[in-house]
């Protein structure tokens, strides 16, 4: 089956998005910021998480193991952005759907008063001294000791204020994640000059052209707490590039999607940087976000499982 047909399959069958009976009550927004949507239609277990971090906080995230439990399943680890919750971005996505489909572990992420600590402006984390590195670690840990995980299919994405900390986290856990997706949201400009990486890692960066909220086009951005300076998203992705030391630069598109593909190869390690340039898109969550990211770590898995 091609990649174009697995992926018509994964959004039939996500027709009416993915929720959770007890919690989520909605479907199809599209903004970072809502908390529930509007119907319930496809109802999926999932259980509410604790796990204590290093620095001795408790914090909580949702996770949905496939039906019949995992088996040497690939994780995705999934991040709201400012003002939204790990509740809303289950309800406004397609990841339950498509890992009820693939047989993927999805883990929801809950950031400290609706914020991440990305390492470059001043959130409610921020400022609390919240540490989001350790959180994800922590999470990560907790579902490794307890589930058959694929370690060489293991992604961490997120979207806006998540989108920078999905960056941060593929320059401080590298050697722990096969890909990173920030979804509107770029390298910080001080993350990108201090970014040294472990080891080479997959990086699949997703922005709307007409952003009005984080600029496809970088530059400062007021965001709570005053926001930050970050790359441009070309200028993002050939960072990664760089650090992982590919040599060759395509350029296609898919007009079907508005798409321009911008993919760099040859790199260390086989990993690839792409960057997906939503032609005309605003400040959001593509519709297909988790299918593509179920494509990409199927077309793309890490080299190691240990």
């Amino acid at each position: 089956m091609t990649d174009r047909a697995r992926r018509a399959n994964r959004l039939a069958l996500a027709v009416g998005c993915a929720i959770v009976s007890l919690w989520l009550v909605g479907c199809g927004a599209t903004g970072a910021s809502s908390k529930a949507g509007a119907a319930s239609v496809l109802n999926y277990k999932v259980s509410h998480l604790t796990v204590r971090t290093p620095e001795g906080r408790v914090r909580s995230y949702i996770l949905y193991v496939p039906p019949g439990g995992a088996k040497h399943s690939p994780l995705e680890l999934v991040y709201h952005g400012a003002d939204g919750t790990a509740e809303g971005t289950a309800a406004e996505t397609d990841f339950l759907a498509v890992a009820a489909q693939e047989g993927i572990v999805v883990a929801f992420l809950q950031g400290y008063e609706d914020t991440w600590n990305e390492g470059a402006g001043h959130t409610p984390a921020e400022v609390a001294g919240v540490n989001d590195v350790q959180f994800t670690a922590a999470v990560l840990a907790q579902i490794e000791s307890r589930y058959s995980i694929d370690r060489t299919r293991i992604a961490a994405a997120g979207f806006s204020n998540g989108a920078l900390l999905t960056e941060l986290l593929g320059c401080r856990l590298a050697a722990q994640l096969t890909l990173v997706v920030p979804v509107a949201g770029p390298l910080p400009v001080s993350v990108s000059s201090t970014c040294h990486p472990a080891r080479p890692i997959s990086v699949l960066e997703l922005h709307g052209t007409d952003d009005q909220s984080i600029p496809y086009a970088g530059g400062h951005f007021d965001g709570i707490g005053g926001g930050t300076t970050v790359l441009s998203a070309p200028a993002s992705a050939a960072r990664w590039a760089s650090l992982n030391g590919c040599k060759r630069q395509v350029k296609t598109a898919e007009r079907a999607q508005a798409t321009v593909l911008t993919t760099y190869a040859a790199c260390r390690d086989h990993v690839v940087v792409q960057l997906r340039s939503l032609q005309g898109a605003g400040h959001s969550w593509p519709a297909d976000v988790a299918a593509l990211i179920a494509d990409f770590l199927h077309e793309h898995p890490g080299t190691r499982d240990s």
